[in-house]
């Protein structure tokens, strides 16, 4: 094998593989971010080997241009460097792969030979645009205790998180602990602390990092070079090497909304740990309904409260999945949901789009017959035959959006729909077997909890899960009493099904229908 140079020598097929404390140029004690280069005796530019950087992103978060800033800057500078990608496919928008390396002797011969993808043990940096990302590095042995590592807090949610038929999300929680413990140093950007470019943000903070020898006047003069949105993304930059030249932040970003003013009084009621969640839940139920909406959802849950043993497993289950089910997700709520302002700033905000730029934004809400007619009060909302009319309006139009925020305005009505009182029944007829439970079986009534996950979805999805609640907790006492074993079986089963597949057809439908 030969080299590609002018010279082109010899190259031996078999490297020598560098142990970890033999490496020069990196520190070998953990430090803070922002002191790696220092830590090494003559920084990184006296070392004899590549400084190796690993970028992990999604497809449209920047890293290609990230990668491009790199390799430009180090080319003004003077230095050997060389990146390559590694796109990926399916995850989320497609998760790429960007290595990035750089000798750190200014003006070598063409000599230099670079590797096109990184190795466990060599990585230097590792730059995520996303959490699960630095996770992934982590999980391929690319990140060490000589590693640095710089990720965000704001997660994009992966395939098989969005698909679980329950709460799939992860708790990064971990995650980053697991980094904390396991790499040099860890900086952690708030992507929503700022509408800058994060991928700027990202480049600033790599060079307040120190582990390349790139000077910040260097990568500004590759922003100006490569031409893209330079003004935003200077000033992204900017941030980005402002915030990383301070120690890295103590992360404490707020679970919960804050409960509405007024509520004070009936919180008291309840166990302290849990009024966060109960106040974010009230803060839901009164942008969804009114305050007498929020207050019923109280009401319902006095019941449940811990008797003297002090166990609130079965309040805090019934809270979480009564909010959410009292939040259905209706025309009127959709409509809602698509028409506020912050919506329309957040999209401005992801798509970094400028104040003064227009942005058109294709909405697609197609609710069927059934569930336009679920907002009609029951003596007006039986069927009639006929194929009706169909209608298109673009919502970015003033007579579709009209049209969207006149249904978001319809919210005062809902109480009087058919939808609405269906909904409002199959949850007082959970509420009455969870309550009959919760003083003589704790497990089986977490399990009746549990099973509001039938409460899902829409159409006739969502029409087969309340069925089956209904199936499921009609005569729930005498079938209790009846055959309590077999009883708890099929609730159990039920449940199962509903958490495992999301696609399960109840066993009161049709199971030849197609979802």
């Amino acid at each position: 094998m030969r080299g590609g140079g002018p010279r082109r020598r010899p190259l031996p097929l078999l490297l020598p593989r560098r142990a970890a404390d033999r490496r020069t140029g990196v520190a070998t004690a953990a430090a803070p971010l922002g002191q790696a280069a220092a830590a090494a005796a003559g920084g990184p530019v006296n070392g004899l080997r590549p400084l190796c950087v690993l970028i992990g992103a999604l497809g449209g978060q920047g890293g290609g241009l990230l990668l491009e800033w790199l390799t430009g800057a180090a080319r003004i500078a003077g230095y050997p460097a060389q990146g390559t990608s590694i796109p990926g496919v399916a995850q989320r928008t497609g998760a790429t792969t960007y290595y990035f390396e750089l000798f750190p002797r200014q003006r070598e011969s063409d000599d230099v030979v670079f590797s096109l993808f990184p190795s466990s043990g060599d990585v230097d940096l590792v730059a995520s645009l996303e959490p699960t990302e630095a996770g992934r590095a982590m999980q391929n042995g690319w990140i060490t205790a000589t590693t640095s590592v710089i990720t965000t807090t704001g997660r994009i949610y992966s395939t098989a998180e969005k698909v679980a038929a329950g709460d799939g999300r992860i708790d990064p929680g971990p995650l980053l602990a697991a980094l904390q413990g396991l790499a040099q140093g860890l900086y952690l950007i708030d992507p929503d602390a700022t509408t800058l470019p994060l991928n700027a943000r990202l480049l600033g903070a790599i060079a307040a990092s120190g582990v390349l020898p790139l000077e910040p006047d260097t990568l500004r003069r590759s922003i100006r070079e490569t031409g893209v949105a330079v003004e935003a993304n200077l000033s992204g930059f900017g941030d980005g090497l402002t915030r990383g030249s301070a120690s890295p932040p103590v992360e404490r970003q707020p679970a919960f909304d804050p409960a509405p003013a007024g509520f004070e009084a009936e919180l008291e009621g309840f166990p302290r740990p849990l009024r966060p969640l109960l106040g974010h839940a009230l803060a839901r139920l009164l942008d969804y309904q009114d305050r007498d909406y929020a207050r019923l959802y109280l009401r319902r849950l006095e019941p449940l409260r811990p008797g003297a043993d002090g166990e609130t497993g079965l309040l805090q289950e019934s809270a979480r999945q009564l909010a959410r089910w009292m939040c259905v997700e209706d025309v009127i709520r959709v409509a809602q949901l698509k028409t506020r302002p912050q919506r329309l700033r957040r999209i401005r905000r992801e798509l970094g789009a400028g104040d003064d730029e227009p942005v058109v934004v294709h909405d697609y809400l197609s609710p069927r017959l059934a569930e336009l007619t679920a907002l009609l009060p029951g003596s007006v909302a039986a069927p009639r035959p006929g194929s009706g009319l169909a209608l298109r309006w673009p919502t970015s139009s003033p007579l579709g959006y009209g049209v969207l925020k006149a249904v978001a305005g319809m919210r005062r009505l809902r109480r009087s729909g058919r939808g609405f009182r269906r909904e409002q029944a199959t949850i007082e007829l959970w509420l009455a077997a969870l309550a009959g439970c919760a003083g003589r079986d704790r497990e089986l009534a977490l399990t009746i909890a549990r099973l509001a996950v039938w409460a899902r979805g829409y159409g006739p999805v969502r029409e087969r899960g309340l069925a089956e609640l209904e199936r499921l907790l009609s005569g729930w006492r005498q079938r209790l009493e009846r055959n309590a074993t077999g009883y708890r079986a099929d609730l159990q089963a039920s449940l199962q099904r509903a958490l495992n597949d999301p696609d399960a057809i109840p066993c009161g439908g049709d199971q030849g229908e197609q979802q």
